[in-house]
């Protein structure tokens, strides 16, 4: 095989995507913009507060732990060094290309050894088997590149949130599943279980919803630890203990630091729990359950098919990761009331691990099926036509709308505005904003989110009694900014929630004193639901005179 082995392959082609981007990133002036969202900023705001001593805050006034901490405590230092700004935002985007970087390497060397170096194709077309070879390792290249290149994609995971880091270790993870396969306890050493249990616990500090990962293969290893008896309790130690002490200890962390043991993001973003809801995720647990089982089984059993080998062999090893990802979804669709693209990182990342390893059984079987005396190139037309087509018309519309500038238009406006009050308006000027990230990073001035994800639980607390606008009096409330449909100049929602929660007399005499219009394409919310398309829009920024607070 020498240099041209798959695995050398594929892994040049990961390193060639991270690259791209990576100049994507550094040389693109609005690339911090068309890659993140506004939540992102959260991170952003709150780590340079933490670098510069002012504590786990957003807006300066208030506590939040409105966050997962592993990426921000990898954010701190950027800002520690004396980074800010757009050029902070830059450099961390671009160790999240490097972190997606390694994620697609680790991805290569997975499917580079589940490909083996095509041993079942080259003994089947002796003449022209190395030929069929560089065949087939190409048309996987390509689906690498094309898929773990496309702008949506990366967007995933490279966007300024904990996504960014929790896909190398998802993918690390998955790597070591199908390698150890339902051998958790029993195929590593001592050390590579505890580096494993290590990497467990990141990942639960890289984005807590992991713990239902770690859930999902200590079961696993309990159906392993079934036929050990007393042997599997150190190993089970090993892997376990430390994910344990972890997740104690961040809770633990929340209580003293906060006063509550979850994130105040995900309480105010929670569902009720109702029946429905409960039987709901109660099949879910089953179906991924009855998944997990048919792995277990399939993986003691026989080695299965020939034609769809390696994509089996890798689902059934790692089908604990298939059940979480089931769940996770379920989570955010039945139990949450939102749901971003970022939420959604595992099972994208699993989706790729699936989709290369398959191509590669599809292209070999093709080649393998065809007649010896046959041209590869015309045994690979139809699977090419089939897969690479298709990705590529997609690789081809999510480049154009990545470029876009109406999709990134938002969070410009919501910079030029936050730059404007950090020039214009008083050092001791408080707003409020349902869309705080980018405006309150680039405003230097307190923003409070009243989205309340990132805000303190005496916010989320008096959004229950209804006294919110008892809390942003007290903390000197002199103006609200945020994104709006232009109606005469005003944004009538804004208006309603001055009126509402202040008052006709201060809703009266509120007033616009700037805006800054543009055209926006996509998705947003308001009192008036959702709305999409390419329209007019403007980021508003009010003056408030709510009683005892100083004029903006």
């Amino acid at each position: 095989m020498g240099r041209f082995s798959p695995t050398r392959v594929l892994v040049a082609t990961a390193l060639a995507v991270t690259v791209v981007w990576l100049a994507v990133v550094v040389l693109w002036a609005d690339a911090p913009f068309a890659l993140t969202f506004d939540d992102a900023f959260y991170y952003f705001g709150i780590a340079r507060n933490v670098a510069h001593g002012h504590g786990s805050t957003f807006d300066g006034i208030d506590p939040t732990n409105g966050y997962h901490p592993l990426w921000m405590l990898m954010a701190v230092p950027v800002y520690a060094l004396g980074l800010d700004g757009t050029t902070a935002v830059r450099v961390l985007l671009a160790v999240q290309v490097l972190f997606f970087g390694a994620a697609l390497v680790t991805l290569a060397v997975v499917a580079g050894r589940a490909i083996d170096g095509w041993q079942r194709l080259r003994s089947t077309r002796s003449d022209d088997g190395p030929r069929a070879a560089a065949w087939c390792t190409a048309t996987v290249a390509v689906t690498l590149a094309v898929t773990g290149g496309n702008p949506f994609i990366v967007k995933v995971f490279v966007n300024g949130l904990e996504s960014g880091v929790l896909v190398l270790l998802d993918a690390l993870i998955l790597a070591v599943g199908s390698v150890w396969r339902t051998r958790w306890l029993t195929r590593g050493t001592r050390g590579a279980r505890l580096a494993v249990g290590c990497l467990l616990a990141l990942t639960i500090l890289a984005r807590t919803d992991s713990v239902l990962l770690v859930a999902g293969l200590g079961l696993w290893a309990l159906a392993e630890a079934r036929g050990l008896g007393r042997r599997a309790v150190r190993p089970m130690l090993e892997l376990f203990a430390t994910p344990v002490v972890a997740l104690a200890g961040y809770l633990l962390s929340n209580q003293v630091q906060f006063g509550i043991w979850l994130q105040i993001s995900g309480i105010v973003k929670r569902q009720d729990l109702t029946v429905t809801r409960a039987l709901i995720m109660a099949a879910v647990v089953i179906l991924a359950l009855a998944i997990g089982r048919w792995g277990w089984r399939r993986l003691r059993a026989s080695r299965g098919g020939q034609r769809f080998h390696r994509v089996g062999r890798f689902t059934a090893s790692t089908a604990w990761f298939a059940g979480f990802a089931i769940v996770l979804v379920a989570y955010y669709q039945v139990l949450q009331t939102q749901q971003w693209l970022w939420y959604y990182c595992p099972v994208v990342l699993y989706g790729l691990f699936l989709l290369v390893l398959g191509v590669a059984d599809f292209v070999e079987s093709a080649v393998v099926e065809a007649p010896a005396t046959g041209s590869v190139a015309r045994a690979l037309a139809p699977i090419e036509a089939i897969l690479l087509i298709p990705l590529l018309v997609a690789f081809v519309l999510q480049a154009r709308t990545f470029a876009d500038p109406h999709l990134r238009s938002i969070l410009i406006a919501n910079r030029d505005a936050g730059e404007w009050i950090d020039q214009n308006l008083p050092p001791d000027a408080v707003l409020a904003s349902w869309d705080a990230g980018v405006v309150g990073y680039y405003a230097n001035r307190p923003v409070i989110n009243l989205d309340g994800v990132a805000n303190s639980q005496e916010y989320y607390d008096a959004g229950r009694s209804g006294t919110i606008g008892a809390f942003l009096e007290a903390r000197g409330l002199t103006g609200i900014v945020n994104h709006g449909l232009p109606v005469d100049g005003e944004d009538p929602d804004i208006r309603s929630f001055i009126r509402s929660t202040f008052g006709e007399q201060v809703e009266q005499q509120s007033r616009v004193v700037q805006l800054f219009p543009f055209v926006y394409s996509g998705t947003t919310t308001s009192s008036g639901g959702a709305t999409s398309g390419t329209r007019p829009l403007a980021v508003f920024v009010y003056e408030v005179p709510v009683a005892g607070a100083p004029p903006a």
